[in-house]
This record gives C-alpha cells, sequence and structure tokens, in this order.
C-alpha cells in the first residue's frame, strides 16, 4: 500500500470512530427559529422539492459532498452513497480521484458509478493545491471523463496540509491556476473547503475567477484538518 492510500485508509478508519468532527464550534443551525405557519393556506400534497442542477432532475436541492476515494474499501463505500443518492434523486460529490488519476485506475470512483446512478448530477473532486504539483486541465479532465462527471469540484484544504505531515503546502498563485482551469474545462467548475469554510471575499474572488459552485464545508460536519491531528 502506497503512503498516500494508507493515510486515506487512516482517514476512514478515525471518522468511522467518530474522531472527525470539528470540536469547540458548530454551524449555528441550532440557534435558528423558523416562525410557525398555523395557516399554511396550502396543500401540501403539491408541495414539489424536485429542482434542476447541472442539466440534472433532483427530487430536492440536496448533495451529498466529498468523503473519500483512494484505498481498496473506497470502491464498496462510494458504490453505496452512489446507490442511495441515484434512489433518492440527489446530488453526488465523489472523494479526491487523485489516486485514481495518478495511478491511471479507478480507485473506487470508476465508470461503475455514472453506470449505478446514471440520472443524478456527478461531481468531480481533486485537490487544488495539485494545480501547483503537475496536475492541469488533462488530469482535470481525466478526473472528469473516468466518472462520467457533470462538474469538477477542486478543495481547498491549507489547515489540513498544514498539519499532515509531509503536506503539499504550495497554496501561492492558485487563483489564477484555478481561474485558467475554469476557462478551459468544458464542464463547470467549483471550488470546496473542507471543514474550516469559505469566507464571503473569497467566494466572491472564486466567483470572479469563473468557479460556477461553492461548497463552503464549514463547521458542524468533518474537519479534515482534526482527521489529519488524529493521525498524529
Amino acid at each position: 500500500m502506497t503512503e498516500i492510500s494508507r493515510r486515506k485508509s487512516d482517514h476512514l478508519r478515525i471518522v468511522a470512530e467518530g474522531h472527525g468532527e470539528q470540536q469547540g464550534l458548530d454551524s449555528g443551525f441550532d440557534r435558528i427559529r423558523f416562525q410557525h405557519q398555523a395557516l399554511p393556506e396550502l396543500d401540501m400534497a403539491a408541495i414539489d422539492c424536485g429542482t434542476r442542477f447541472l442539466g440534472r432532475e433532483m427530487a430536492a436541492p440536496l448533495l451529498v459532498s466529498a468523503m473519500t476515494g483512494g484505498p481498496d474499501e473506497a470502491e464498496r463505500i462510494n458504490r453505496h452513497i452512489a446507490e442511495a443518492c441515484a434512489q433518492l434523486g440527489l446530488a453526488l460529490s465523489v472523494g479526491s480521484q487523485r489516486i485514481a488519476v495518478e495511478a491511471g485506475g479507478a480507485g473506487g470512483l470508476g465508470a461503475s458509478l455514472r453506470a449505478i446512478a446514471p440520472k443524478i448530477p456527478i461531481l468531480g473532486n481533486i485537490g487544488a493545491v495539485q494545480l501547483n504539483y503537475g496536475f492541469g486541465l488533462d488530469e482535470a479532465q481525466r478526473a472528469v471523463d473516468m466518472i462520467g462527471a457533470d462538474a469538477l469540484i477542486l478543495h481547498l484544504n491549507p489547515l489540513q496540509e498544514a498539519i499532515q505531515e509531509g503536506g503539499d503546502r504550495d497554496f501561492s498563485g492558485l487563483l489564477a491556476r484555478i481561474a485558467a482551469l475554469a476557462a478551459a474545462l468544458p464542464v463547470p467548475l467549483g471550488v470546496k473547503e473542507v471543514g474550516a469554510g469559505l469566507s464571503a471575499p473569497l467566494a466572491r474572488r472564486l466567483i470572479e475567477a469563473g468557479v460556477a459552485i461553492l461548497d463552503v464545508a464549514g463547521a458542524g460536519g468533518t474537519s479534515w484538518a482534526r482527521v489529519e491531528a488524529e493521525r498524529g
């Protein structure tokens, strides 16, 4: 097993053991109270939560965001997630495809996902920092093609990389590279964080650079910085 595959397996184990959530911060949803409408004046049977995203129909505007890709056990996990999303009519954003792109294999993220979920939006995923380490349009297109993706997500994870032993820490000049990729890639390009969130000023800069999708991925869920810290 390669070092990166071993790291991905460690990530799965740590999250499964319940050690992956951010501590000391929450999403703030518990502090929101909706005003109850005792007389809604509508037929609940007429409510339709369906929407369109990336040219595909969805039963509800919900996205199962990136989790894992690379180690052997990722194939089973991603297959089950794809099956659930297909049944429920939800969008799926896959885990990192870096191993699959570098090794030329599927790494649990291959054409079988599109076969399992032919109608839902599927979003590919590579690390944005990899644009400073040899990845470019060809690698991005390969990530899209291998799963029949409708869009590609670049994940930003500077805190995780700073904590990770041997992490890729050169984030300089990335905005220009992201803009160039957004202009060249034939599918929409998105950006997500991995537990630390995207600020409003950064979101505006990304949109101005041509990014079409933003996944804030802030407090309240899995923190990949904490997962990395748990690895020691």
